[in-house]
């Protein structure tokens, strides 16, 4: 789920009647409503921002996925992230997405985690470009660099044991300003063997149309080398393997 954003913005209190639909999304329930303003006082939110490239009920959001939809949120005078559960969602609560992020953050990989609550994050918000996006008009050298600190990130939460989950699908769930960021820990878990490294690595270079324009700026690396590399990394998991996927792919 994207955290994309757009010019037009909006900022209403979090009480407002015309946010009602949204924070009880997507059938409002006056017990559900009630909860969620109580947490978003208790994070310190006071404000909801509109804006975005998704369109719900009429009204412009950063981002909806089948967990939760993320607006932008005002805690004093910073603006943050704030995805929001579904009420339809297939979890009771965000309490283990909110652990999974954690070990991302730790990790030193996606947006920092502010706080959350049974239905709330809040997050830093990272308001900028899909890699899609980004990959449309990109220099050599800067598409280097995305790519190979996109990889880094992906090593980094294989190290940690964490699996993003969906990561085969990178166009949602990678965003870019100054530097790429994985976002969206709602698939993630640490039960499943990591394949962060391999799933990334096959959407940026082989299979997607992130790929494909990657390939016009860096042109195309050998497939059975990428395969080969990846299949030793997918077996053992070490920095020379890593190293030898970087060393199979221009970047």
């Amino acid at each position: 789920m994207s955290q994309q954003n757009i010019s037009f913005s909006e900022e209403l209190d979090i009480e407002s009647p015309r946010l009602a639909q949204l924070i009880s999304y997507p059938r409002f329930s006056a017990d559900e409503y009630a909860e969620r303003i109580s947490e978003m006082k208790s994070l310190g939110i006071t404000f909801i921002i509109l804006g975005g490239k998704t369109m719900l009920n009429g009204t412009h959001v950063a981002g909806k996925g089948c967990v939760g939809l993320v607006v932008k949120a005002k805690i004093e005078s910073k603006t943050y992230a704030l995805k929001i559960r579904r009420v339809d969602a297939d979890r009771k609560s965000m309490d283990e997405e909110a652990r999974l992020h954690g070990i991302a953050n730790a990790a030193g990989v996606g947006p920092q985690l502010l706080g959350h609550t049974k239905n709330l994050i809040a997050m830093e918000f990272i308001g900028s470009k899909s890699i899609f996006e980004w990959a449309n008009d990109v220099s050599k050298n800067e598409a280097r660099n995305i790519t190979r600190s996109a990889l880094e990130q992906c090593h980094s939460l294989d190290r940690a044991g964490l699996d993003h989950g969906e990561l085969s699908r990178l166009d949602r769930h990678v965003i870019v300003s100054s530097a790429p960021c994985i976002i969206d820990f709602e698939s993630a878990s640490t039960a499943r063997k990591t394949c962060n490294v391999t799933a990334a690595a096959q959407s940026i270079f082989l299979y997607s149309a992130v790929s494909d324009r990657i390939k016009k700026v860096l042109g195309t690396p050998d497939k059975d080398r990428v395969i080969a590399a990846l299949k030793a990394y997918k077996q053992n998991q070490t920095r020379a393997n890593f190293d030898a996927v970087l060393g199979s792919l221009p970047v």
